[in-house]
């Protein structure tokens, strides 16, 4: 009985071995079956993509509809309120004459190796103001000589090349030349302007060494990302000479009543718009008058500046050409700088033109949204007013209630050139909530 009951309870043992590993295999084949069927319930396609999506199709169409962070250019300007900005630095004439450059002059005035002249020096403090912004744009008033001379002062200007030079090394990205004097040395005066800045990599707009160049609209690329600037320029006097061609010249933008004024008119706005369709967001003109040492704005830049700005064309105006600071105005939503005076020029003593030895500085800053037409606009301009000298030696020199490299003449007289400055500045009144004067130690205090 004992060897049939344990044979017996040796099979019921079997018997419940059996059925628990036929379980487990039931249950695995059942899971495969499960999970295989899932698979393919989830990517099953009838040619045009998944039947619907599994978890992980959720997380990668989820990711394709989040929107890409925006890319920000705000540049160097101190306060840009859009995703893009321009902040362009525009000052008045580089006016030499031979009291100015031979105090810059080498040991060999002839040499023809670059070394004849250096006005490094000159130019040296503007460079912290260039580098505050983001393109940097001078107005070149006479031509040029070769290298080695020879050279001519007033009233036909012939000067050193070497001034293109220091305007490299300073650091201006671009240079207009239309002016009164461009045609003082006539093709030759051009061709040698357009050669030594291109060699010196510096863009340029003005006069023309030829028609193809002549019909180019000037479009310059920030170097901080913040868009692309087109500068267009004009002058209204050439001095009473008249170029071999008109297109060479120089860019014209004479008077209402000559009889190329509207077409002078219509070639600056059919050069604005042709930058606007190189991709120009921010398109800015500059002026060059004829009238001198005055503190307000002649009827010519009045009356031309605002059939300017009533084309729609230009989004900023600026001048030169009377040697004197003059107004800011806000006309129908454009921004208008009468006049910078001089960048760089020889003193004048006599009352009536002490005004020639100082200048304005100003930073335009535009913003907008890059490749977006419509979104663009000058929200803020700050201005520094300028010395010729520097301490009874010839330099730019900032009149800043800051003194960034200390008094131009003395405490006294720096005050009543900057109040005499402020006055002329807002006189057309202009927003002081825009129009700001620039005190740049206190501006890289707050960047660090």
């Amino acid at each position: 009985m004992s060897h049939i009951a344990g044979q017996g309870q040796h099979r019921s043992n079997s018997t419940r071995t059996n059925r628990a590993a036929l379980i487990i295999v039931f249950v695995i084949v059942l899971a495969v079956a499960l999970g295989i069927g899932a698979w393919f319930a989830t990517h099953r396609t009838d040619g045009n993509g998944p039947a619907h999506a599994g978890v992980s199709d959720v997380a990668l169409n989820k990711a394709k509809n989040t929107p890409k962070p925006v890319t920000e250019h705000h540049g160097n300007s101190p306060d840009c309120p859009d995703t893009d900005c321009i902040a362009m630095l525009v000052n008045g004439d580089l006016l030499f004459h031979e009291g100015l450059w031979s105090h810059f002059q080498g040991p060999n005035p002839n040499a023809t190796d670059g070394t004849a002249f250096n006005f490094d020096p000159l130019f040296a403090p503007m460079k912290q103001y260039i580098q505050a912004s983001d393109i940097a744009v001078c107005e070149f008033e006479t031509p040029i000589a070769q290298r080695g001379g020879p050279y001519a002062a007033y009233p036909i200007f012939n000067i050193p090349p070497e001034v293109a030079d220091a305007a490299r090394n300073v650091g201006y990205n671009a240079c207009t030349h239309a002016t009164n004097h461009s045609w003082d040395q006539g093709a030759d005066g051009i061709a040698r302007l357009w050669g030594t800045l291109e060699a010196n990599g510096i863009a340029q707009t003005g006069s023309y060494k030829t028609e193809a160049d002549s019909t180019k609209p000037l479009v310059i690329d920030s170097p901080t990302g913040g868009g692309k600037l087109g500068l267009v320029t004009g002058t209204v006097s050439l001095n009473g000479m008249t170029a071999d061609e008109d297109w060479q010249g120089v860019d014209r933008l004479r008077e209402d009543g000559d009889p190329n004024h509207d077409s002078d008119i219509q070639r600056a706005v059919d050069k604005a718009n042709k930058a606007r369709e190189q991709g120009a967001d921010v398109v800015a003109i500059a002026m060059h008058s004829v009238q001198e040492y005055l503190d307000y704005a002649d009827s010519w830049q009045i009356s031309e500046a605002h059939e300017l700005a009533d084309t729609g064309a230009f989004d900023v105006i600026y001048g030169a050409g009377c040697h004197c600071a003059q107004p800011i105005e806000n006309y129908n939503g454009t921004w208008i700088i009468y006049g910078l005076g001089n960048a760089v020029t020889e003193s004048a003593n006599t009352p009536e033109t002490l005004v020639n030895n100082q200048g304005v500085t100003a930073r335009i800053q535009c913003a907008g949204k890059k490749g977006v037409k419509g979104s663009w606009r000058v929200n803020r301009i700050d201005w520094v007013p300028t010395a010729n000298v520097h301490q009874g030696n010839y330099q730019w020199c900032p009149i800043s209630s800051d003194h960034p490299i200390g008094t131009c003449w003395d405490e006294a007289y720096d005050a009543q050139i900057r109040q005499r400055i402020w006055d002329v500045i807002y006189s057309m009144g202009a927003d002081q909530n825009v129009v700001k004067e620039w005190n740049i130690t206190q501006e890289q205090a707050a960047k660090q």
